[in-house]
């Protein structure tokens, strides 16, 4: 029997090549799509599953409070949580607490700034199972001056050398004794760590404990008893911040509200201050897994409508095989044997396309797959699964049809005047093109809203700005030589100005300062702003407009003690208007500042984010990053010239440049990452339909090619058979925008809601879709009653 099918698959497939294989290569892309997109959930989904204890590891964020109103969300929060829950709490077995400084690390004359380099507490490898390849877990961080450096780090200082005993310089300062190496953490980590300094270092650099509650930027993780209920330990948090901090807060009516974070969710749903590196983002993923199914139902619809067309053509095949003899359930069985081998050959396609395609969607995705799928056990489980049910899916109603029909009636010729499976097929056509068009207007949606993000002014000039990183090894002379550096490189005639300042554009301040309010307020009334310290020449050379007052300058002095707002701190302290501000004093720390002008609001982040208050401050030579606004066709004569001053002023310290344009639109890559593959599959998508279609329509020109002859014979012209067999199309087409409009709205409004400035939902982003739609489906259809419709009469009529 197995042959006999067989052979009979064999010999309907050899009659049958284009539709058969539109048949299993709209599978196959179909598939390849689902898979695709697979690898790439499952990865977003993997962050962090490599820890031993990953059910039990809980980063401690934090929430602060302004008279009850949310001002700041800490990723890495206030410093002395961590030892205070290890004390007060025995659910808490262990806790780490990580924080970041700017780091320029030599041994002998090989030295390179590393961005990656962290203070850590001593229990960080118990917290974390990352594997050490030198040294102890329990004693590698736990001495002051102690480092532990990565596998690539290793290499990248010592070369092939055993680099346990040695050392590394920090900023010209301090030497650090190498302790341990450990692994390279994998890409699927929410973290990425190069260097891990003791943090008991820092106490003895600041010779002080640091505990304190309110100094902020210090990353805490717990490792909690595997018995713990999380929930009842979280709920015991506000107890503990009323007995640590409660009379502290309450002068300022300030709170704080700590959360739990699973270690293993902090990829998809944390976007706060403070985090290790941009993560992803759980309702994108969700959004892709959407589309994967939905691109499988479109190919597992078109499947359906094609068999179920094409079974028209075989009712007498099926009728002789009644009358010869044949069962129902042999029929069935046949006619599912040729879908599974049908979808068994789609599978074999799908995955030599995933294979040859995975290095270039990782690169459009910008993660490392490295064939993720295909390493899982599951996979191949599913791999079966999907045969199987998408055989039976795709080619149970098929078999069921083919096997049902009467003999006589198949036989006499009369079955092709019945409509069975005709109503199945338009609702399956309907369900396609309202994937599809919900598809593109989601394309539309997310591309118009990353070009209304680049394209919308900021406030402040970020073209031709070349960015240099400060130096981190300095000396008493550092004040001087910045001038003279200054002043150099503002004598090249390409150069317009040049400034210094602790932020720049795109970049999230990184001083957060709670405790500033007007001096004539109580401390009832403190609130946090973000500060930037830049000296005189900042607002000139990034172009941000005044709208009160003056800027910083050079010859006033005692302008240490001035200070600039912008438009939504002067809002924040409580002026009305940008004038009233000026003159009047605040409070800062204990010190106080007198406000001499208000900037005019601009982005400082990307448009996804709202207008932060900003205060700014007055520094000679703030350290961070110098500004060199240029223009010059020979940019990479400027470097060199402005390398050459650089080593000769700052030796010791890595000549880092980048440009501001290019730095600034790096918030915006993960959003054109999730538009390009969104783009990607959306296109996928409409490409199956209109294969389906294409089949379809080429099946329903065969199948009234005697009626297109009868008309042409009658008088009809080409345009006329064409409105004819195109008006069904166009009806299923109609019902598919009028449901998909709304669905795409409700969709996209959703994702359009984690953007502060965002684009409105106009009604031509559905029409335009919806139009492209119809016009691709009606050449689709043309393709098919053009030729049909060409054919001599003569030899229509004589069709069959």
């Amino acid at each position: 029997m197995f042959k006999n099918y067989m052979t009979s698959v064999w010999r309907y497939i050899s009659r049958n090549k284009a539709f058969t294989s539109i048949n299993v290569l709209g599978l196959a892309i179909g598939m390849m799509a689902c898979m695709l997109i697979t690898q790439y959930v499952m990865h977003e989904f993997s962050y962090d599953d490599f820890l031993k204890n990953k059910n039990q590891i809980f980063r401690v964020q934090l929430d602060r409070y302004d008279k009850g109103e949310l001002s700041t969300r800490w990723a890495s929060g206030c410093a002395g949580v961590g030892a205070d829950l290890k004390n007060d709490f025995p659910e808490v077995q262990y806790y780490t607490r990580l924080t970041q400084r700017n780091s320029v690390f030599a041994h002998d004359d090989v030295f390179f700034k590393e961005d990656y380099a962290y203070f850590a507490s001593e229990d960080f490898f118990r917290v974390f199972s990352i594997k050490l390849l030198e040294g102890t877990d329990s004693v590698v961080l736990k001495d002051p001056f102690k480092i532990v450096v990565s596998q690539s780090m290793a290499k990248k200082y010592f070369g092939s050398e055993n680099p346990i005993g040695k050392l590394l310089k920090n900023n010209g300062e301090n030497d650090y004794e190498i302790t341990g190496v450990f692994e390279d953490l994998p890409d699927n980590s929410h973290m990425k760590i190069d260097i891990l300094m003791s943090f008991s270092s820092l106490n003895k650099l600041w010779n002080d404990p640091i505990t304190s509650w309110q100094w902020d930027g210090f990353l805490t993780y717990i490792l909690l008893d595997e018995r713990t209920n999380v929930k009842a330990f979280e709920a015991k948090l506000p107890a503990f911040v009323q007995k640590h901090a409660g009379e502290e807060l309450k002068k300022y009516s300030a709170s704080m509200v700590f959360h739990l974070q699973p270690v293993t969710d902090i990829h998809l749903d944390s976007d706060f201050i403070g985090e290790f590196k941009q993560n992803g983002n759980r309702q994108s993923t969700y959004f892709l897994s959407i589309v994967a199914v939905l691109i499988l139902i479109i190919a597992w619809i078109n499947y359906i409508n094609l068999s179920t067309a094409k079974s028209i053509e075989r009712a007498r095949e099926v009728g002789v095989r009644k009358v010869m003899g044949g069962f129902r359930s042999q029929l069935i069985q046949q006619f599912l044997f040729e879908s599974v081998l049908l979808n068994a050959v789609a599978v074999v396609i799908a995955i030599a396309f995933v294979i040859l395609l995975t290095p270039s969607f990782s690169d459009i995705t910008g993660r490392q797959l490295d064939y993720l799928l295909f390493r899982q056990k599951m996979f191949w489980v599913w791999m079966g699964l999907l045969i199987i049910g998408g055989a039976l899916l795709s080619g149970l109603y098929p078999a069921f049809v083919l096997s049902g029909y009467k003999p006589v009636e198949v036989l006499k010729g009369r079955f092709k005047n019945t409509n069975k499976g005709i109503y199945f097929r338009k609702g399956m056509v309907i369900t396609q093109f309202i994937a599809s068009i919900t598809l593109i207007v989601g394309t539309f949606t997310v591309y118009r809203q990353i070009r209304h993000m680049q394209e919308q002014e900021l406030g402040v000039n970020i073209d031709q700005t070349l960015i240099l990183n400060s130096p981190n090894v300095v000396d008493s002379t550092y004040q001087q030589k910045f001038q003279v550096f200054k002043n150099t490189i503002e004598q090249y005639s390409e150069v317009a100005g040049m400034t210094a300042s602790t932020s720049i554009p795109g970049r999230q301040p990184g001083w957060n300062a709670g405790g500033i309010r007007r001096l004539s307020q109580g401390e009832e009334d403190a609130k946090q702003y973000r500060v930037i310290l830049m000296d005189h020449d900042f607002t000139k050379v990034f172009g941000i407009a005044l709208a009160a007052g003056r800027s910083f300058s050079a010859e006033t002095s005692d302008e240490e003690s001035s200070v600039l707002l912008n438009e939504a701190a002067c809002r924040q302290m409580g002026f009305q208007h940008p004038e009233e501000a000026l003159n009047d004093k605040i409070f800062f720390w204990g010190d106080t500042f007198k406000i001499v002008g208000v900037v005019k609001n601009y982005h400082q982040e990307s448009l996804k984010k709202a207008y932060d208050p900003l205060v700014f401050r007055y520094g000679k030579s703030p350290g961070g990053y110098y500004s060199i606004k240029f223009n010059t066709a020979n940019v990479k004569e400027s470097l060199v010239n402005f390398e050459n001053d650089w080593k000769t002023l700052f030796p010791g310290n890595p000549f880092i440049h980048f440009f501001l344009d290019d730095h600034y639109n790096q918030q915006y890559k993960a959003d054109q990452q999730f538009g390009k593959v969104f783009g990607i599959f959306s296109t996928l998508a409409i490409f199956i339909a209109c294969l389906g279609l294409f089949g379809l329509s080429s099946l329903t020109a065969i199948q009234r090619t005697k009626e297109i002859g009868v008309r042409k014979v009658l008088g009809a012209s080409i345009p006329s058979i064409l409105s004819l067999i195109s008006k069904d199309y166009i009806a299923l087409l109609g019902i598919s925008i009028v449901v998909s409009t709304p669905l795409a709205w409700w969709v996209m409004t959703t994702w359009l809601q984690s953007f502060a400035n965002r684009i409105a939902m106009e009604w031509w982003i559905f029409a335009l879709p919806s139009l492209v739609v119809i016009a691709i489906a009606l050449f689709t259809v043309s393709i098919h009653t053009i030729k049909a419709a060409r054919t001599n009469p003569a030899k229509s009529l004589r069709y069959e």
